[in-house]
């Protein structure tokens, strides 16, 4: 007849030294890994509500230029409530109209159609740096954009419109895609600092 094994409970401690010694080797691991990304940040304010009407009347000579840029499906829309565009740029345009709430009027700005299917980053960039030129003091552009458009498009904008390159105006679309950025006191130049980002849902 077969003998019955007999089983003891036997309490262990359980052997918790090669889950630290991993441990001890996947910190540095990812330590050093983390230093050796770089991380960009761009400066981006978002939209400040409620300064309307409650807020003091501006002086008509200091008044702000409020540039807004419109990245639509069909092209770029500029418009201004601080001066008239088109006659900053030399253009023809439409008269200012008012909106009906009491609103400071906003004239047509200059429209910028596609080219071939693709946004003119070239003639909005020269537009851009021509209203600089006009307005040197200001830093504040708004952008906003239609909803249903890919978010790239969005960061192109923004790229285009950020840093001052090495010519004031562009020709055509392969020059400004290799114009260099201009270069001051070790640093870059920016052109437009201050982009605040608006996306209506």
């Amino acid at each position: 007849m077969a003998r019955k094994k007999s089983y003891e409970n036997v309490m262990t401690d359980l052997d918790l030294v090669p889950i630290m010694n991993m441990v001890v080797c996947l910190i540095p691991m990812i330590l050093w890994g983390m230093s050796l990304v770089k991380l960009g940040v761009v400066n981006i304010n978002a939209p400040k509500f409620g300064m309307g009407a409650a807020s003091e009347p501006q002086d008509e000579d200091n008044k702000p230029l409020n540039l807004t840029v419109a990245v639509a499906a069909d092209g770029f829309r500029l418009s201004a409530t601080g001066a008239d565009l088109n006659q900053v740029l030399g253009l023809a345009g439409a008269a200012p109209a008012d909106g009906g709430d009491g609103a400071a009027p906003v004239a047509a700005g200059p429209f910028i159609p596609k080219k071939n299917d693709a946004y003119d980053y070239t003639a909005l960039y020269n537009m851009m740096t021509a209203i600089k030129e006009k307005f040197p003091e200001e830093t504040i552009v708004n952008l906003t954009a239609d909803p249903t458009l890919p978010f790239k498009h969005i960061i192109t904008v923004m790229d285009s419109i950020r840093m001052r390159l090495d010519l004031d105006t562009y020709a055509d679309v392969s020059a400004f895609r290799a114009g260099g950025i201009k270069m001051e006191n070790g640093g870059q130049v920016l052109l437009w600092p201050d982009v605040v980002l608006a996306i209506a849902q």
